[in-house]
């Protein structure tokens, strides 16, 4: 039997989500005559405590900030919309959990945030709210004012996504609602919760609050009386020890009671974190965070994928108006319709231009022949809007195919690496746990001669698992680029066809009488060159934290050990910094840390990041050069 679902706007509501002080969030899916046409995430304030009033005079800015603020950490495809009164905001759907689920899910499960993991949410979120404040909007910088963990996803993917900006005024009126108190209070700053206006230092005191709970377990207390004394007696509740020293450090300073003596801005608590986070005592992955949410949440992983399925295909005629005016399609957008529905996908694209391009040459051709006295009269030529608005549907239809495309061409591949990955971590996890045994019998001086060459054994599977581990994620990754490579080269296939048939559609207007209304040429803007845009800032380096996306390692080069070093029974660290130019080359190395000068080591691993490539980190979505850390553990035992 279908579900049936309620109608919030032009929206179906799916699944309820979330249910919280701000309302109610919903996985949704936009739609008209011609079915569901995306799924988003769908907020709606429908709180009596919180003003809609005032939510819905926001919507001006709220779009303003939408369209200037491009990042891979801030939610996109906004939409404001109303129903009845009630406001409500739409963004794109990403797989992923309110911050504020994973919490109870962590809490309900005793499935404790590893301290990387941690770490890693919050350097995401850092980077969405310093992305904001480099766009102006109405004389001023863009802050956020309201970092709730329901307004922040983390993706199954492992990354952090925010969403709300804009919002932040009208939502601090949650302030005085009695019945909020413990789950608004704790993440704002003692001066937000006296004064009710959003702040950069107010940010960097939600940034902290929110890692304070991700590695201790527990929210702030709501007073803020009692919150550094929390700060100072917590304990890490992934290794159950006290906050180390570093952690501690960069908590006290974003928790400070006067925003003076707090970082001054998103940027730089993001800075203090990436040194702390890739400084060599910790080891953040977005394959370890991904990994973490697919374990946490692996039965709704599977029940969304299914229903999903069902959502896109739904019957949507009984939600639809009584009187519904049918608009013809386009014939590019008619066509596209039709070929979407064939079996294979991959040639959709070139199917779609060649189609309408053979279709408006015969356009063309009979028109020529048959134009006379008894000739019936010609459909009306397309007007310029008409033209564009055609086009603007399509470029939306390819958009949401080339997604589709991209994760079509991955899942099987996605998956058969996943489960790989997942089956290797359970067995270095096993591994570790015989080895944490093996030491503690050397503790107990029950270690025999067997026993230490067992261990030093068991060290060396680990380290193995490990190193395969990573060289499976960069290929999962080099696999995705090859994936969206491909739909890039469709793409660009599809555009040549469309305007093949645009020029077909003007060859006609030329051809009407001069009294008959002439076809404007489609206004749409120029595809701009990034590669040109790239070249402003070839050879500038750009800082970590002005980037949207940081540079990621897709190919990795094993190191070739000298003969000494494999023989030197050394174990430790080298970190080096790695230039990344746009290209995703490394040009230069500088060496942050080493453990050991001798044997070659430094030296070998120096080699290996030369022939490392990259994804290069992106500013304005524009790739840019810019630094990586390499991190690089090394035990050599002689077996």
């Amino acid at each position: 039997m279908a579900r049936a679902f309620k109608v919030f706007a032009s929206y179906l509501q799916f699944k309820e989500v979330l249910d919280d002080p701000l309302g109610h969030l919903y996985r949704a899916g936009k739609f008209d005559a011609g079915g569901v046409k995306r799924t988003v995430w769908l907020r709606v304030f429908d709180r009596s405590q919180v003003p809609a009033g005032d939510v819905i005079a926001a919507f001006d800015r709220v779009n303003s900030i939408a369209s200037i603020l491009q990042s891979a950490n801030v939610a996109a495809g906004v939409d404001c919309v109303t129903d009845d009164g009630t406001p409500a905001v739409a963004c794109d759907f990403v797989s992923s959990q309110p911050l504020s689920t994973v919490f109870q899910r962590v809490a309900d499960e005793q499935f404790p945030v590893p301290v990387d993991n941690g770490l890693l949410i919050v350097e995401k979120i850092a980077l969405a709210v310093s992305g904001a404040l480099t766009v102006e909007v109405d004389g001023g910088r863009v802050v956020h004012g309201f970092l709730h963990p329901g307004l922040i996803f983390v993706t199954n993917d492992g990354e952090g996504i925010v969403s709300g900006f804009g919002f932040g005024d009208q939502l601090l009126t949650l302030i005085d609602d009695d019945s909020s108190i413990q789950l608004v209070h704790p993440y704002l700053a003692p001066e937000v919760l006296l004064t009710r206006t959003a702040s950069r230092h107010g940010d960097v005191y939600s940034l902290g609050a929110i890692l304070f709970h991700l590695l201790c377990g527990s929210a702030l207390p709501a007073h803020p009386e009692k919150r550094l004394q929390a700060v100072a007696g917590a304990s890490l509740t992934y290794e159950n020890e006290p906050l180390p020293a570093d952690i501690k450090a960069l908590l006290l300073r974003a928790l400070a009671d006067r925003p003076e003596d707090r970082f001054s801005s998103a940027p730089d608590f993001k800075k203090e974190l990436a040194r702390l986070l890739y400084g060599g005592a910790y080891s953040p992955t977005t394959f370890n965070l991904a990994l973490f949410m697919d374990r946490l949440f692996r039965s709704e992983i599977e029940i969304e994928e299914k229903d999903r399925a069902e959502e896109t295909a739904v019957d949507v005629t009984p939600y639809l108006a009584p009187i519904v005016e049918p608009t013809p399609e386009s014939l590019i957008a008619a066509t596209t319709d039709a070929r979407s529905q064939e079996g294979n996908r991959r040639g959709l694209w070139i199917g779609i231009g060649a189609t309408a391009a053979v279709l408006a040459a015969a356009a063309v051709t009979t028109f020529m022949m048959t134009r006379g006295p008894e000739t019936p009269p010609l459909p009306p030529t397309p007007t310029a809007a008409e033209v564009s608005a055609q086009r603007q549907a399509q470029e939306e239809k390819m958009r949401e195919l080339a997604k589709g495309l991209v994760a079509e061409m991955m899942a099987e591949k996605e998956e058969e690496i996943r489960q790989e990955l997942l089956d290797r971590q359970t067995k270095i996890e096993d591994l570790q746990k015989k080895l944490q045994a093996s030491e503690r019998r050397a503790e107990q001086g029950q270690l025999t001669t067997e026993d230490q060459s067992r261990q030093e054994e068991l060290q060396q599977q680990i380290a193995d698992e490990e190193e395969a581990q990573r060289i499976r994620e960069a290929e999962l990754e080099a696999e995705r680029q090859r994936a969206a490579e491909e739909v890039r080269r469709q793409a660009a296939a599809y555009q040549t066809a469309t305007a093949t048939v645009e020029e077909e559609l003007r060859g006609a207007a030329a051809a009407i009488p001069t009294s008959a209304p002439p076809v404007v040429e489609s206004a749409s803007a120029p595809i701009t060159d990034s590669k040109t845009t790239a070249q402003v800032k070839e050879n500038i380096v750009v800082d970590l934290s002005e980037l949207d996306s940081l540079p990621v390692v897709i190919r990795e080069q094993k190191v070739e050990w000298p003969r000494a070093a494999r023989f030197s029974r050394r174990q430790g660290v080298v970190i080096l910094q790695a230039t990344v130019n746009t290209a995703g080359l490394v040009e230069n190395v500088t060496v942050l840390r080493a453990d050991d000068e001798e044997f070659g080591i430094t030296q070998a691993i120096i080699d290996a990041v030369m022939q490392y490539r990259f994804k290069p980190g992106t500013k304005n979505g524009v790739p840019v050069k810019t630094h990586a850390t390499v991190t690089k553990a090394y035990r050599f035992v002689v077996r």
